[in-house]
């Protein structure tokens, strides 16, 4: 079944079975639980469990007929105008800035950031590309290059952008312009956690314009 027909059975959020079905199908037929946990926090349990192969791995023109198999889902997408398809290759090319946005959840990193941008990026060996946009917070740019749109939640939260402007810049607009395309304004929103204090727009009430967003 591809997406689209799960999607078509269960909802779009039923193709997280796809997932596990993947994770489970790239394993053998013998496997052995080296871990497993539950955990419910409050409605939605959380499990863990990871499994190791106990047979040969597979060889090599078994691999390429899967990867074949596997591109099915994605074939013809790059016909849809704006679309930036998260593939293996654009996984692995944009892998570091992901990793360096990603930590951002850790206070070492974002003081290290927030003190001295230059020195963190040295030190997370970014590109010069990626050193760029990150400067300018080109969040349309990051999306292309391949960043995930959860590393730019974090960014945002640290610099003190919201969500909503990180949608407006992306279309190109002021967060006035893009609050009357939508149905209801919307409460300016982030990521932040508790210890971020007063964020950019807590400053200016009633102010539109996008704090560093491009």
């Amino acid at each position: 079944m591809t997406v689209a027909e799960f999607a078509e059975r269960g909802g779009l959020e039923g193709a997280e079975v796809v997932t596990w079905l993947t994770m489970r199908g790239a394993l053998s037929a013998n496997v052995e639980c080296r871990f497993r946990s539950y955990y419910l926090p409050s409605m939605t349990g959380i499990a863990t469990a990871i499994y190791e192969s106990s047979d040969d791995p597979p060889d090599a023109s078994a691999v390429a007929q899967d990867r074949e198999r596997m591109t099915r889902e994605l074939r013809g997408v790059e016909r849809l105008a704006g679309t930036y398809p998260f593939t293996l290759e654009r996984s692995v090319r944009a892998y570091r800035i992901n990793d360096y946005l990603h930590r951002m959840i850790e206070p070492a990193h974002r003081e290290a950031f927030q003190r001295d941008p230059e020195a963190s990026f040295e030190a997370a060996g970014l590109s010069d590309e990626e050193r760029g946009l990150i400067r300018r917070r080109d969040w349309r740019g990051m999306i292309h290059y391949g960043v995930v749109f959860f590393m730019l939640e974090k960014l945002g939260a640290v610099t003190g952008v919201s969500n909503l402007h990180i949608y407006a810049a992306m279309r190109g607009e002021t967060l006035e312009a893009f609050q009357k395309t939508r149905n209801a304004p919307g409460a300016l929103y982030s990521v932040a956690g508790k210890d971020a204090g007063s964020l950019a727009w807590d400053k200016h009430p009633g102010s539109t314009s996008a704090p560093e967003a491009r």
